[in-house]
């Protein structure tokens, strides 16, 4: 893997117990471990960060995480995103470049990561965020609305973000899979900072998409295309699935 670049990456998992689709799910451990150690363990073997931290509010997850050789941080219960609690978590930290990985995607791919740190180390452009994001061609996961799907623009930058699949397909040829996005988000230290002052015109609340907001503020997004094929864990049956692919694969290190 990448070794840490001068930039001073570092990578924040933020994790909350109360989540309202699968209440605890980050404590879940029917695997062995917390659900939310299985992203921090992809975090760790990526080998591009110079820290990998967890930001909770939760005094359960913080002793898992440092049970387990991670930094806890502990952030206020008042933050409203995993963008915010990595805000608050990196505050006043020396990082060029922090990576948002949000605890409940277990399976993203090490070298995506480290994918995102280097699109923005050596951007020259104007791109202070960046994404990633996977096709998608089956018809019940487009329509899941717990899948979320992202528009891309000529240059690769994202145009939008729903829950419904978009673009709407009106003709039966229209054949272009969509791009199912992975909540993984790389920002500059300067532009996390802003996030949690940035304002709404309501897309954000309307999908529950805090990512919408970026774009609403004109914050630069590049979508990249993932390596992987990791998928969040948003329910109980995402959550088995997670537990499925895991038992077929004894081996990885997660």
């Amino acid at each position: 893997m990448t070794q840490p670049r001068e930039t001073g990456a570092i990578a924040i998992i933020p994790v909350r117990v109360d989540s309202q689709r699968l209440p605890g799910k980050a404590l879940l451990a029917e695997s062995g471990k917390p659900l939310f150690l299985h992203t921090c363990a992809q975090a760790r073997a990526a080998g591009c960060f110079a820290a990998v931290l967890v930001a909770t509010d939760s005094d359960a997850v913080a002793r898992a995480a440092e049970a387990d050789g991670y930094t806890p941080v502990m952030t206020g219960a008042a933050c409203r995103t995993g963008s915010e609690r990595c805000a608050e978590a990196a505050r006043g930290r020396a990082a060029g470049v922090v990576v948002d990985i949000q605890g409940d995607w277990p399976e993203v791919d090490p070298a995506d990561l480290c994918q995102l740190v280097e699109a923005l180390a050596g951007d020259d452009g104007d791109a202070t965020c960046a994404t990633l994001a996977v096709p998608l061609a089956d018809p019940a996961a487009a329509a899941d609305p717990n899948v979320v799907k992202v528009v891309r623009g000529c240059h690769g930058d994202a145009l939008y973000f729903s829950r419904l699949p978009v673009p709407f397909h009106r003709r039966a040829e229209d054949r272009t899979p969509l791009l199912r996005h992975i909540g993984v988000y790389a920002f500059t230290s300067r532009t996390l900072q802003r996030l949690p002052e940035l304002p709404s015109s309501g897309l954000d609340e309307i999908e529950g998409l805090e990512q919408l907001r970026f774009l609403e503020n004109g914050i630069r997004m590049p979508v990249l295309r993932a390596s992987g094929d990791p998928w969040g864990i948003e329910c109980r049956a995402d959550y088995d699935a997670f537990l499925a692919r895991l038992a077929d694969q004894p081996s990885r290190s997660t």
